[in-house]
């Protein structure tokens, strides 16, 4: 199999190209300010889908807000607590959690003892603890100690949690920790030991899976990091239902005095005897009560992703486990894309981009560029808001935002150097206007090679060996450039192009490199403006005492394969076939018939409508098997042509057709009358001289009128 160097050089620069964006892209995305981005297109999610609708409500929020803290100083005497706790307990409520600091003695130790026999007697309590973290002189590292609630306030096996957070580098609360090691030893979050108890998992015996998850009871959480999860916020703050500790202590509940003193079973039977009007009231029933600061001077709110949400408040801590809590009842997580698939569509979307470079109409790139970018913005949030998956946006987007601008300077550069290359291959050999055109529509030039039908001449001049010989080579060069010059101005006014010099001889092709219809037409005005102007610079270099210089041409029209032929680095825009060959056995035949210019059957098909021409024979060309009618172009139609000369070619015509019909006789006083008309007439000369011999020796019976052979190329 062949390879195509050119190709193999493409497809290089394209992996290059696409490989550089592709890793460039994700290196940038990588940096500080595209991660802070990266936050920032993750919480847009959240603000667009809005507030998430939770069909199973379970959950209520005792604040210590402003109200409380207003009536009640703090850290307030615990008793308060251990009011708040039989208060609820005795209004139905399912868990009592606390997030609230317990970790020393409070301001009253008696209030402990009173705090402690109330979580006993309840046996629905959660408290916090924390995980803290101390420098070890000399270490990098950090200790880790545990500061879980003191055993004053809390009895043998009262549950506990974790209410450590995890913040991003912008300060805002993505994050919730699952566990924290110290030692050997995990410690479980607030949220999830709340979880534990309502669902009676015993112990904090965790584990992973095989995709890294999470795994606790019937619990599988996708991690973001070593311990944490990211937190599926349902709303901003204020999404659950919150109610004020100092309100819910004061007992201000229209239902409190009918409530008061009923067991849990009591409860129900009244539900069930059609209190339910009265029931409805209570907000705490059935439900688990998270107990924590709300208050802005207590420093337990967090910057969340609904921050940003109209009037801009700040989630309390409280309000967070709450939110963690639901999602693990709910068990709808939000699990982010692997690196592997970002890496991917960073590649997709420079593969994409390289292509859409290649477009041609730079509004359309433009469309298509922008269309990716929202198509990945558009995904993202599809996949988050659908299928709970947080695209990571940020390394496509900079593929897209570096790799459009990229792609077009690449595009500009190699137009660029196509240009150039088609100015060198085309400039000096065919009008300006077919070059701009080119370079508008370069697709228009198939450098690979195509099969056409065009129209090819072959100009030589005659005896110009001899005249080398006999002249310096700087006067020979004069001459010459002088020649080519005019001859070259005459092909690109015609629309033709120069293929090649070769030496006195050129080559030109008509209908490339972008076609044209009347490319025969063209070609041969072309010849005769050649002879006519050959004419002026003989009579100019005859006042000079310069030789004169005769040309003849050969002109054939036919299919032929024009392309690039050469080496990837020597190369010749040209044509080759069979009737490029015809073409220049043409210019060689004309010296058999002493014409300036000869051309072929399918040309004079082509133009005899509009020029004057005269059948001269069939020739067998090497290589050919099937015979050549030749034709000589003697002037357009509407050239100025003497009256001879047109009664000699009609006479000639006439003693063509005896010739070929055996009848020399006859056929030898036709071509003897055109040379009494004009005895400059050479065609009619050698059909004289073969008359005469056929008439002393006649051809034999199976003579086809074809005995010319050339062999002269």
């Amino acid at each position: 199999m062949k390879h195509n160097p050119k190709w193999n050089r493409g497809w290089l620069h394209g992996v290059l190209l696409i490989t550089g964006v592709a890793f460039i892209a994700y290196i940038i995305s990588l940096f500080d300010f595209f991660q802070l981005l990266e936050y920032k297109l993750y919480d847009l999610n959240f603000q667009i889908r809005g507030t998430k609708q939770i069909e199973d409500r379970n959950i209520a929020i005792v604040a210590i807000d402003q109200e409380t803290t207003d009536s009640l100083s703090f850290p307030f005497n615990r008793i308060h607590f251990a009011h708040l706790i039989r208060k609820l307990n005795k209004l139905g409520a399912k868990a009592i959690v606390l997030d609230i600091d317990f970790s020393s003695v409070g301001l009253i130790p008696e209030s402990d003892s009173i705090f402690y026999a109330t979580i006993k007697e309840v046996e629905n309590v959660i408290l916090s603890g924390k995980v803290s973290y101390n420098f070890i002189t000399g270490i990098e590292n950090m200790m880790a100690v545990i500061t879980p609630p003191i055993k004053q306030i809390a009895p043998y096996g009262t549950s506990w949690g974790l209410v450590n957070e995890t913040l991003d580098t912008d300060g805002v609360t993505r994050r919730y920790p699952l566990f924290l090691m110290v030692g050997n030893r995990g410690y479980l979050s607030l949220a999830l030991k709340t979880y534990s108890f309502l669902n009676r998992l015993e112990g904090d015996i965790f584990k992973f899976n095989k995709s890294g998850d999470f795994v606790y009871g019937d619990l599988v959480i996708p991690r973001v990091d070593f311990s944490s999860c990211l937190i599926n916020y349902y709303g901003p703050a204020g999404t659950f239902p919150t109610y004020s500790f100092i309100t819910v202590l004061s007992g201000d509940y229209d239902y409190e005095d009918i409530l008061d003193g009923l067991t849990h079973e009591e409860l129900d039977q009244l539900e069930a005897s059609g209190m339910g009007d009265i029931l409805s009231e209570n907000p705490f029933k059935n439900k688990i009560v998270l107990v924590g600061a709300t208050a802005e001077d207590l420093k337990d709110n967090k910057f969340t992703p609904f921050y940003s949400v109209p009037p801009k408040r700040k989630t309390p801590g409280v309000e967070m486990h709450a939110n963690a809590l639901q999602m693990f009842h709910d068990k709808i997580f939000i699990r982010w894309i692997g690196f592997w698939f970002i890496v991917a569509g960073v590649v997709v979307i420079s593969i994409i981009l390289y292509f859409n470079g290649m477009v041609k109409k730079q509004w359309l790139a433009l469309i298509i560029a922008f269309s990716l970018f929202m198509l990945v913005t558009g995904g993202g949030y599809w996949l988050f808001s659908r299928h709970g998956l947080w695209l990571r946006e940020i390394p496509m987007l900079v593929a897209i935002v570096i790799g459009y601008p990229t792609n077009l300077v690449h595009r500009f550069v190699k137009t660029m150097k196509d240009k150039l290359k088609l100015r060198s291959m085309f400039g000096q050999y065919v009008q300006d206007e077919v070059v701009e055109e080119l370079l508008a529509n370069p697709e228009m030039l198939k450098l690979g090679g195509e099969r056409r039908r065009m129209t090819v001449m072959f100009v030589d001049i005659v005896g110009f060996t001899t005249i080398c010989e006999q002249l310096s080579p700087d006067k020979v060069l004069d001459q010459l450039n002088e020649y080519l010059t005019a001859m070259t101005r005459i092909v690109k006014e015609n629309k033709g192009i120069i293929d090649k010099y070769e030496g006195d001889l050129i080559m030109a092709e008509f209908g490339a490199p972008i076609w044209f219809e009347d490319h025969a037409v063209c070609c041969c005005r072309t010849a005769l403006g050649m002879q006519k102007k050959l004419k002026e610079l003989r009579e100019k270099w005859l006042l000079e005492g310069k030789d004169e210089l005769f040309s003849r041409i050969g002109i054939n029209t036919g299919e032929m394969i024009i392309g690039n032929m050469g080496s990837e680095e020597v190369f010749d825009y040209t044509v080759a076939g069979d009737s490029v060959n015809v073409a220049s056995r043409l210019e060689s035949a004309n010296k058999s018939y002493e014409t300036t210019i000869m051309m072929g059957r399918e040309t004079y098909n082509d133009i005899n409508k509009s020029f004057i021409t005269r059948s001269l024979d069939f020739l067998r060309v090497i290589g050919k098997t099937e015979p050549v009618e030749v034709f000589e172009l003697l002037a357009e139609k509407t050239d100025e042509i003497s009256q001879d000369k047109l009664e000699i070619l009609e006479i000639f015509d006439k003693g063509l057709r005896l010739y070929r019909n055996r009848k020399f006789d006859e056929a030898l006083k036709q071509f003897q009358q055109c040379l009494g008309i004009d005895t400059e007439d050479e065609p009619s000369r050698v059909y004289t001289k073969r008359c005469m011999e056929y008439t002393a020796q006649p051809p034999n019976e199976d003579w086809d009128g074809i005995v010319w052979k050339l062999r002269d190329k």
